[in-house]
């Protein structure tokens, strides 16, 4: 405890904190700038979005211990993101991780589908060169990562 401070308020200060949710400001700023937005001020926060996205993936990687692979290092990043997703290995091709999140999930850490598609596919590229983020079954997206020789 502070000299100077009570007991009380320092409690109360702690209470206040735990029960507060975390302030983001940018997500609803970019939601309002996307949502009458021109084609070119979309295609910029897009191209902004990817380049964000490689440097987060290629952080990762620069970070992660040899063993992990790429499939492994993307779902374990999309689950503690919030984002529910399900791995398929199908022998010879790779492995494909669906995306199982409704909107709302994808809400909470993108502001933007117009924003997530090009952070995950760069994201995705960064970890594996070959990695493709594809439209899925019933609107879900599937990152491939594709088997390596």
């Amino acid at each position: 405890m502070r000299i100077g401070t009570s007991f009380a308020r320092d409690w109360q200060l702690i209470k206040a904190a735990r029960s507060l949710r975390r302030q983001d400001v940018a997500g609803p700023l970019v939601r309002e700038l996307l949502r009458d937005a021109p084609p070119t001020l979309v295609a910029q926060i897009a191209l902004i979005a990817g380049r964000l996205g490689e440097e987060d993936g290629a952080a990762l990687l620069a970070r992660s211990e040899k063993g992990l692979n790429a499939p492994t290092l993307m779902e374990g990043l999309l689950l503690m993101w919030g984002i529910p997703c399900e791995s398929r290995e199908v022998a010879g091709e790779g492995i494909t991780i669906i995306l199982l999140g409704d909107e709302s999930a994808f809400r909470e850490v993108f502001a933007d589908e117009r924003v997530a598609v090009p952070y995950l596919a760069s994201y995705a590229r960064a970890l594996q060169q070959d990695a493709a983020l594809e439209p899925g079954a019933g609107g879900r997206m599937a990152i491939r990562f594709p088997a390596q020789e």
